[in-house]
């Protein structure tokens, strides 16, 4: 029977410096090599995976957008969970009217409104903490993902009618976070965390478990033979529909307590720890 490992991308088999080492993507090529089937699953655009993956020539399954969208080690959209118009308009009409930062994922493009990259600015000059590196960080990992294209009307995305599966907002501002998703919380959608200062809004049909007990359905790979590694709360419904769990050693400690044992750090190359542990060695 063949295994199929899950692993996030940001924070577990990407180092701090959102780079993908040459030890995790070396492990990887190897686990595929001996049968194993490899799945990125990962609150970004599969546009953006690939972008990564460039320079060390990977390919592998990418469940993109939180378990929204999954693709094919070839690229195909296969088993989309798209966020209902309705929703979409709801959520996004809302946050243009209280000015916060957001953006609309569809599988081509990230869209911004042209005032976006203004009100993340402002809210870095308003917010005064430690952390101001910690912002910054935050403000380029958004503003540097692949095809971002700024709009000047976020209706222009509805009009031009294409499936949208995710909505991401960036605030630096924790009441005006806790604002957000207490008001759009709402039944038929799934609110994730993934990275500090955001809050990732999908269908209530989309999660990293529910793509990855889907394509573990299509690859007819049972929950034993399932490894999945992850370090933040999104990664959670993955952990739970697998066989074995690993917590990265940079993983929250809820996280670590709900895994099986943890493994290096994402600057350890914890990830090509667990696949020969897992796969090569067995």
């Amino acid at each position: 029977m063949s295994k199929l490992v899950a692993i996030d991308l940001d924070g577990t088999f990407l180092n701090p410096h959102y780079t993908i080492s040459a030890l995790n993507a070396d492990a990887v090529k190897k686990a595929q090599q001996a049968g194993a089937e490899i799945v990125i699953a990962t609150g970004r655009a599969n546009f953006d995976v690939q972008r990564l993956f460039e320079d060390e020539q990977l390919s592998t399954w990418v469940i993109g957008a939180n378990g929204a969208a999954t693709y094919d080690p070839d690229g195909k959209l296969s088993l989309p969970s798209p966020l209902e118009t309705i929703y979409a308009k709801e959520i996004v009409t809302w946050l243009n009217d209280e000015n916060y930062y957001y953006e609309i994922v569809t599988a081509k493009e990230i869209f911004i409104t042209s005032k976006a990259k203004q009100v993340l600015q402002d809210e870095m000059d308003i917010v005064h903490q430690d952390g101001r590196s910690e912002m910054e960080r935050a403000r380029k990992r958004q503003l540097g993902q692949a095809n971002i294209k700024e709009i000047d009307d976020y209706i222009e995305v509805f009009q031009a009618g294409d499936e949208i599966f995710k909505i991401t907002i960036v605030s630096f501002d924790e009441e005006r976070r806790r604002s957000a998703a207490d008001t759009l919380s709402k039944k038929g959608l799934n609110l994730f965390s993934s990275a500090d200062f955001n809050l990732e809004i999908v269908s209530g049909k989309a999660s990293k478990g529910i793509a990855l007990k889907k394509l573990a359905k299509h690859l007819d790979v049972e929950k034993e033979d399932i490894i999945a590694i992850g370090d933040s709360m999104n990664d959670l419904p993955m952990l739970e529909v697998v066989g074995t769990k690993v917590a990265m050693g940079n993983a929250t400690e809820e996280v670590k307590q709900h895994c099986d044992y943890t493994t290096g750090t994402n600057e350890q190359d914890g990830v090509a720890r667990v696949i020969e542990k897992e796969i090569l060695q067995k």
